[in-house]
């Protein structure tokens, strides 16, 4: 009778043992379950914020473009959108919005044209590639990216003096071709014979080469009016640092907005020499290419989406792609 009772309560602990252990798994699985419906609930709210930033950002692109507004520039509404309060718009999360004119930086894929245009694109390249912003050792080295970058987008197979077509890179062990024909994405450059990782994408100290070029546009046009001040001094071999900074000043102040549908308005700043102008076949005051970037966060986490966007002469706006960053 005793082994009975002690066979009893041995069995009455492992079945309570084994029911504690079934308990504990249940509300572990149940806890998962829970923080991953939670989590994918707090992703779906966050994408919806930043689908509808870039929203916002397309309606601001359209409401400026159906203005009659003559020109564009860093006064605009889409321009300070960055610094826009949207705080309001969402009570469970907080909207970042930024718009980036790709009108205002080098189209790489311009660098081949033909022509004063063609020339002038790919003198300005290389000024920029030495101003010593980026991670690119010396003028050969300079030299070596632009012609490559021709090479590259150019239709033919003829090396330039300092370039590479297919047989360099099929001799230097690459398994792709020279692509002959327009890059499909900034990033697609790093494939090409002397831009390195650091060159494209900056280190500390140094810039990103990425952020001053687009594949976007093809007929060269930079928009003086949103140019960074670095693609600026690059079009011309006489600017200087001061004459960009007395340009930005100029194109920032409210009261000369009316100006700004000119290209040649910079020559109206009071300091502005008369021995500095830019290619007028290079200059343009309206844009047709934008990024937008919206971001939607909740202090425990983001989402990022980047929309490439094209405005046509009656105001639409057309997204090119959209990715998630």
């Amino acid at each position: 009778m005793r082994d009975d009772r002690g066979m009893a309560l041995l069995v009455t602990l492992l079945v309570i043992a084994i029911l504690v252990v079934v308990t504990m798994e249940f509300a572990r699985t149940m806890r998962h379950h829970y923080l991953v419906a939670d989590n994918l609930g707090k992703s779906y709210r966050l994408d919806a914020i930043a689908r509808s930033g870039v929203a916002l950002g397309k309606m601001l692109l359209e409401k400026d473009g159906r203005d009659q507004n003559l020109s564009d520039s860093l006064l605009d509404r889409w321009a300070v959108s960055d610094a826009t309060d949207l705080s309001s718009l969402f009570s469970d999360g907080k909207l970042s919005l930024r718009i980036v004119d790709h009108t205002g930086r080098l189209q790489v894929n311009s660098f081949a044209l033909a022509g004063s245009t063609g020339e002038a694109l790919r003198q300005a390249f290389l000024r920029l590639l030495t101003s010593g912003d980026f991670a690119v050792e010396n003028e050969s080295a300079a030299r070596t990216i632009v012609d490559s970058v021709v090479d590259w987008i150019d239709n033919d197979d003829q090396e330039l003096e300092m370039g590479a077509e297919t047989g360099y890179y099929q001799s230097a062990g690459k398994k792709y071709s020279c692509r002959n024909g327009p890059l499909r994405s900034v990033e697609e450059l790093l494939l090409v014979r002397g831009v390195t990782r650091e060159v494209l994408y900056g280190t500390e100290g140094k810039q990103a080469l990425a952020d001053y070029l687009t594949v976007f546009g093809g007929d060269g046009k930079v928009n003086i009016n949103t140019a960074e001040l670095a693609v600026l001094t690059a079009l011309n071999p006489l600017m200087t640092a001061a004459h960009a900074r007395d340009l930005d000043e100029f194109r920032r102040d409210e009261g000369n907005k009316l100006l700004l549908t000119d290209p040649n308005w910079y020559l109206q700043i009071p300091s502005w020499p008369g021995d500095v102008s830019f290619d007028q076949q290079l200059m343009t005051t309206r844009s047709s290419y934008f990024s937008i970037e919206a971001t939607g966060s909740d202090g425990n986490g983001l989402r990022r989406l980047n929309a490439m966007v094209r405005r046509d002469d009656q105001g639409g706006v057309h997204e090119l792609m959209r990715r998630v960053e």
